[in-house]
C-alpha cells in the first residue's frame, strides 16, 4: 500500500509538471504556435514552425487529459504492421493511446467521438503514409489536430512520423500528396478542401520522425517510445531552470546523427561559437542517452585541462568514469592501454570544448578505440579540428543561435524568475533579446543583471547594448560586469582567474579575509558570491564548486589588463611569465607595484629570478601562487639571496619552493591556505611562534627534508592538514595537536620513519585519518573518537586494541598488507556503522572477522582463513566478498545462500574449495571468479575486472517503471 501510495503521488506530480504553457507573442511574425519535442529530422524543416520548452503555469488552470497519445493513420498503409506494432509499445510502456478501432465504444456517431479523444489528448502521432492524404477521414482529423495545437488552451503537441514519403513531399504537397489533392480540387466545398492543403502543409514544416533513417522499424519504434516517455515521466524535460530551454531544436538534428546501431563507432560533432550553448546540448546529451551505453563521461573544459594536466590524467578520469573505479593509478595510462580496455565496451564519451586535434588524438584516437556501438561526442569552437580528426561532415551540427520566442523565454526565466515578461516590460525585453543575438550566455548573463531593477535602469542598460559596438556577446558581457557593485566586481575577477573551479567554501574563507571596510571592518563575501550566481556570471555545480565561462573569463582578463598593456605593475593581478619576469626583474624605483594577485603556471616558461626584498615592494598582495601540476615538484624559481620578506598573504602556494624554511618576516595573522607540496623545506617558519587563527589548510605532501612537524598550537581553526610522504618526519608532538578541534582530514600516508601518534587526545571533528604506508607505525592511533574513515595499509600494526568500538562512527578500515597484524578482536562487530573492511594480503588473519551486519565490502584475499562462519548469513547487506588465493579456505557455508544483496564474488586460486557455492543472486551476480578452485562445475563465467567502487545507478529506471505500470494499471481500471 506504501509503494502505491508513493507511486501515485509521484505520477501525480510528474503529471502536474508536464503541463506546462507555452509562451506566445504576437509582435514578431514568427509562428510559436505549434509545439514540438525532441525529436530527430529528415525534413528540411522550418525553424520559423517550431517552439520551445514550456513554462509552468497555475495548477488550477491545467487541462485534465483522457489520454497520453492519439494516433492518426490511415489504416490501409500501416494498421497491420508499423501502426500495431507501435500502439502495443505504447500500451507496454504504460503510455494510454487512442486508436479508433480500439477505443470507440459501439453505437458511438464516429466524428464527434474522435474530435473529443483528439481534445482530450496530450500528443498526437500523425503518421503520414504515402495515401495519407486521399482519405478525406484523415484529413479531418489533421485539420482539427492543428486546431487544438493552436489552441494554448489545449497545449496538446503535434509528432509527424513521416512513413516512407519525403518530408517536403508533405510540406509542399507534391508527389503522391499532390496527386491526393489534385482528386480533392475536384470537390465543391473549395474552403474545406484549402483547410487541407493549410493542415497538411502546417505538418511539413514540423521536424519529426522521418522513417527513412533507421533501417528497422522497430528501432524507430523504441526511439520515439522512448522520447514519448521521457516527455510524459521524466522531470528532466520540464526544468524551472530554463537551462533546456531551445534544445528541441538542437536534438531534431542531432538525434539522428546519434541514432544506434549495434555494430558502427560514431564520432559526432557539436560546432559553433563561444557562448552558443555547446556545453549545455553536450551536458543534455549525455544525461539522455547516459543509460544505453555498458559506460560513459562527460569530460568538460578539455582545452585548458589537457594544457593543465596532460594527456595521462585525461585518459585516466576517462576510464575512472567509465569503469566507476575512483583509483586508477595502477594503471598505465597510455593510449594503448586505454585502447585495449575500451575495444570490447559500448561506451558515450563526450568531449566538451576540443581546440586542437591533438588532444582527439590522445583521447579518442579513432573508431577503433571503442567497442561496436559506440558514441564520441566533440564540441568545439573550430571545425578545422573536427575536419583534421576525420568526422564526417554529416555528422557534424552547427550550433544556430535561439529563435526569438526560445531567447525571450530563456531571458525571462532570469530576468523575472518566470516564463513570460511582465506586462510592463514586454517591448524592452524583446528590444534586449534582439541586441543579444540569440547567445544563451549572454542572455542569460544581461537577464540576471536586470532582475527586480527599475524601467530607467533597463533604458540605460538597452541603450548601452546598443552604443557597444558589433560583438553582441561581449558587449553584453562587458556591461552585464560594469552593472556589478564594486565588491561584485573584485569577487568576480578573483573567481574568475584565480579560484576557478575550486569549492565555494574554500574561496569563501579565503575572500573573506581580503577585503574590509572603510571602518577597517572585514566583508563578509557569501552575499556577493551569491548575488554573481542570479545574475549569472558564476554557477555552482552540484559538487558545490565555483564555474565561470571560459568566455567570462577572457573577458575578466581583458578588464585586468585595459589600459594597463605596457604597465603590469599597475594591474589588480599577474599571471603571463612575461608580465611577472619583467616586474620580478625590472627596478621600478620609487614606483609602487599595485598588484594583489600573482599565479603562475611553472609548467610553462624558463625560470623565474627573485630577489630577497622583491614583495617589500608589493604591500598590496594578498595571493600568490607558483603552482605545476605536475607529480614531480620541479623548481622553476630561484632564489640565490634567498627571500627576506613576504607581504599579509591570505593565500599561498608554492610549489617546489626550494629555501630551508619560510622568510622570518612574514606575518600570517590572516593566511587562510598554505601550500609548500614538493618543498625542500626543513621546517617551516623560524623565529618566534606564528598567529595562525586563520588557517584552514596547511599541505605539506612530499617535504621530503621536513623533520619538524611545525607548531600549531595557535592553529585553532585549521581543517585540512596533509603531510604524505614526508620521509623525514619522525614525530608528532602532543600540543601541536592538542588544541586542532576542528580539523576534518590528516593525512600522513608514507611517511616511513613515523612511528606513532598521540594517544591521550581526542580531535572532536576528525574524519579521515590516513596513515597508509607508514611502515614503522607500531601501534593503533586513538586520536579521535569521531573518525569515519581510517587507512592503515602496509603499517606495521600488530593488533586492534579493544577500544576500537569506542570509534562508533567508523564507516571504512584499511588494513591491508598490514604482515604482523593478527585477529581482530570480537567487539569489531560492535561498530555498527562498519560497511567497508580491507584485510588483503594479511597472512597472519586466520580467523573471519567478526563483523556487524551493516557490512558491504569485504576484501579478505591473500590471508589464512580457514573457514566461513555460518553467521556470514546474517550481513544481509554484503554486496563484495573477496577471499581470492585463501589457500587454507575449504569451502562456504550454505548460509551464503542467505546474501541477497551479493553482486561479486572473488574465490580465484582457493585451490581447496571443492563445491560451487549455493547463490542467492543468480543471474543478478554481477562478477564471480572460480579460476584456481577444485570445483568441476562453474556456475557463472568468471569476469576478469574488479567492480566499481559506485555501482551506476539503476534506482532511477526502476522507479520509471514502476510509474508507468502504475499508471497504466490505473487506466486500466477506469
Amino acid at each position: 500500500m506504501a509503494l502505491t501510495f508513493l507511486l501515485g503521488v509521484f505520477s501525480f506530480i510528474v503529471f502536474c509538471l508536464g503541463l506546462r504553457r507555452f509562451l506566445h507573442f504576437d509582435r514578431r511574425k514568427e509562428p510559436t504556435h505549434l509545439l514540438h519535442h525532441v525529436t530527430p529530422t529528415g525534413a528540411d524543416a522550418s525553424p520559423e514552425a517550431e517552439s520551445s520548452a514550456r513554462p509552468a503555469q497555475s495548477l488550477t488552470s491545467l487541462p485534465l487529459w483522457k489520454y497520453d497519445v492519439f494516433l492518426s493513420f490511415r489504416g490501409t498503409d500501416v494498421r497491420k504492421g508499423f501502426l500495431s506494432h507501435l500502439y502495443k509499445a505504447l500500451t507496454d510502456n504504460g503510455i494510454h493511446t487512442f486508436r479508433d478501432d480500439a477505443e470507440l465504444q459501439r453505437g458511438n456517431f464516429i466524428s464527434p467521438a474522435l474530435l473529443g479523444a483528439i481534445e482530450q489528448s496530450r500528443f498526437a502521432v500523425v503518421v503520414l503514409s504515402e495515401n495519407y492524404a486521399t482519405s478525406r477521414w484523415c484529413l479531418q482529423e489533421l485539420v482539427h489536430i492543428t486546431k487544438c495545437v493552436e489552441d494554448k488552451k489545449k497545449q496538446m503537441e503535434l509528432i509527424p512520423v513521416f512513413f516512407g514519403v519525403d518530408p517536403s513531399h508533405v510540406k509542399r504537397q507534391s508527389g503522391n500528396f499532390a496527386k491526393a489533392f489534385a482528386e480533392h480540387d475536384k470537390r465543391p466545398n473549395k474552403e474545406t478542401v484549402e483547410s487541407w492543403r493549410k493542415a497538411m502543409s502546417t505538418v511539413g514544416f514540423i521536424s519529426g520522425w522521418d522513417s527513412r533513417n533507421w533501417n528497422e522499424e522497430s528501432k524507430l519504434i523504441e526511439e520515439l517510445v522512448q522520447d514519448l516517455s521521457d516527455r510524459l515521466f521524466s522531470p528532466v524535460s520540464t526544468s524551472d531552470t530554463g537551462e533546456w530551454i531551445g534544445m528541441s531544436t538542437h536534438m531534431r538534428s542531432i538525434y539522428p546523427l546519434m541514432r544506434k546501431d549495434p555494430k558502427d563507432v560514431r564520432m559526432v560533432g557539436i560546432w559553433g561559437m563561444g557562448g552558443i550553448g555547446k556545453t549545455t546540448i553536450a551536458k543534455y546529451i549525455y544525461k539522455g542517452f547516459l543509460n544505453k551505453f555498458d559506460g560513459a563521461c562527460l569530460l568538460e573544459n578539455v582545452k585548458k585541462e589537457f594544457k593543465r594536466y596532460g594527456p595521462s590524467h585525461l585518459r585516466e578520469k576517462i576510464l575512472s568514469e567509465i569503469f566507476r573505479k575512483k583509483d586508477m593509478n595502477t594503471w598505465n595510462k597510455d593510449s594503448d592501454v586505454m585502447k585495449q580496455r575500451l575495444q570490447g565496451k559500448k561506451i558515450l564519451l563526450v568531449l566538451d570544448d576540443v581546440d586542437d586535434v591533438q588532444q582527439l588524438e590522445e583521447l579518442a584516437g579513432s573508431s577503433h578505440w571503442f567497442g561496436p556501438g559506440s558514441r564520441i561526442v566533440i564540441t568545439t569552437r573550430d571545425r578545422r579540428v573536427l575536419d583534421q580528426h576525420d568526422v564526417e561532415p554529416e555528422r557534424i551540427y552547427e550550433v544556430k543561435p535561439l529563435r526569438t520566442t526560445q531567447a525571450l523565454q530563456l531571458f525571462s526565466k532570469h530576468a523575472f524568475k518566470q516564463p513570460r515578461p511582465s506586462e510592463d516590460y514586454r517591448e524592452l525585453s524583446l528590444d534586449v533579446v534582439e541586441q543579444l543575438g540569440g547567445l544563451p550566455l549572454a542572455i542569460q548573463v544581461v537577464g540576471g543583471s536586470l532582475y527586480r531593477r527599475e524601467m530607467e535602469f533597463w533604458e540605460d542598460k538597452l541603450d548601452l547594448l546598443r552604443n557597444s559596438g558589433d560583438n553582441s556577446l561581449f558587449k553584453a558581457l562587458k556591461v552585464s560586469y560594469e552593472a556589478l557593485d564594486e565588491l561584485e566586481k573584485k569577487i568576480f575577477l578573483y573567481i574568475a582567474l584565480c579560484f576557478n573551479g575550486v569549492y565555494m567554501d574554500r574561496v569563501r574563507k579565503v575572500l573573506d579575509v581580503c577585503f574590509v571596510s572603510s571602518r577597517r571592518r572585514v566583508l563578509p563575501t557569501r552575499p556577493s558570491i551569491v548575488a554573481l550566481m542570479e545574475k549569472c556570471m558564476i554557477s555552482l555545480s552540484k559538487t558545490k564548486r565555483l564555474w565561470v565561462h571560459d568566455l567570462l573569463q577572457d573577458m575578466a582578463e581583458d578588464i585586468i589588463c585595459e589600459g594597463k598593456d605596457e604597465r603590469p605593475w599597475k594591474r589588480l593581478m599577474l599571471w603571463d611569465f612575461e608580465d611577472i619576469n619583467h616586474v620580478f626583474s625590472n627596478n621600478m624605483g620609487d614606483e609602487a607595484i599595485d598588484v594583489e594577485s600573482i599565479f603562475l603556471d611553472m609548467c610553462e616558461g624558463n625560470e623565474l629570478s627573485i630577489t630577497p626584498g622583491i614583495f617589500k615592494k608589493m604591500p598590496n598582495l594578498k595571493l600568490l601562487k607558483f603552482y605545476t601540476n605536475s607529480s614531480v615538484g620541479e623548481n622553476r624559481t630561484r632564489m640565490l639571496d634567498g627571500l627576506d620578506y613576504l607581504p599579509t598573504l591570505r593565500y599561498l602556494r608554492w610549489d617546489a619552493y626550494h629555501l630551508k624554511s619560510l622568510p622570518s618576516q612574514f606575518c600570517t595573522s590572516l593566511l587562510v591556505e598554505l601550500n609548500l607540496s614538493h618543498s625542500s623545506i626543513e621546517t617551516v617558519w623560524s623565529g618566534s611562534q606564528q598567529d595562525l587563527g586563520n588557517l584552514r589548510s596547511l599541505n605539506l605532501i612530499s617535504c621530503k627534508h621536513l623533520s619538524e612537524f611545525p607548531d600549531l598550537s595557535k592553529a585553532t581553526n585549521l581543517e585540512s592538514l596533509k603531510l604524505s610522504n614526508c620521509d623525514n618526519l619522525l614525530e608528532i608532538p602532543d600540543s601541536s595537536l592538542r588544541q586542532l578541534n576542528k580539523l576534518v582530514h590528516f593525512k600522513l600516508s608514507n611517511c616511513k620513519n613515523l612511528k606513532s601518534l598521540p594517544n591521550n587526545i581526542n580531535l572532536k571533528s576528525l574524519r579521515s585519518l590516513h596513515l597508509d604506508g607508514c611502515s614503522s607505525l607500531e601501534e593503533f592511533p586513538l586520536i579521535s573518537e569521531t573518525v569515519e574513515k581510517l587507512l592503515l595499509n602496509k603499517t606495521a600494526i600488530q593488533q586492534l586494541p579493544t577500544s576500537i568500538e569506542r570509534l562508533t562512527r567508523l564507516k571504512d578500515i584499511r588494513l591491508s598488507d598490514c604482515k604482523r597484524l593478527m585477529n581482530l578482536p570480537d567487539c569489531i562487530k560492535n561498530l555498527k556503522f562498519l560497511n567497508d573492511l580491507s584485510l588483503a594480503n594479511c597472512p597472519n588473519i586466520t580467523l573471519f572477522p567478526q563483523v556487524g551486519t551493516n557490512i558491504r565490502w569485504l576484501n579478505l584475499n591473500k590471508t589464512g582463513i580457514r573457514e566461513v562462519p555460518s553467521t556470514i548469513g546474517d550481513k544481509s547487506e554484503l554486496r563484495y566478498l573477496n577471499m581470492s588465493e585463501c589457500e587454507k579456505l575449504v569451502s562456504l557455508p550454505p548460509t551464503v545462500k542467505k546474501l541477497g544483496q551479493l553482486k561479486y564474488l572473488y574465490l580465484r586460486g582457493c585451490v581447496n574449495v571443492t563445491e560451487s557455492p549455493n547463490l542467492a543472486g543468480g543471474n543478478t551476480m554481477k562478477a564471480l571468479d572460480l579460476h584456481g578452485t577444485s570445483i568441476t562445475e562453474q556456475m557463472v563465467d568468471s569476469k576478469g575486472e574488479e567492480p566499481p567502487q559506485c555501482e551506476v545507478p539503476v534506482i532511477r529506471r526502476f522507479f520509471m517503471k514502476n510509474v508507468r505500470e502504475h499508471i497504466k494499471r490505473r487506466k486500466s481500471n477506469r
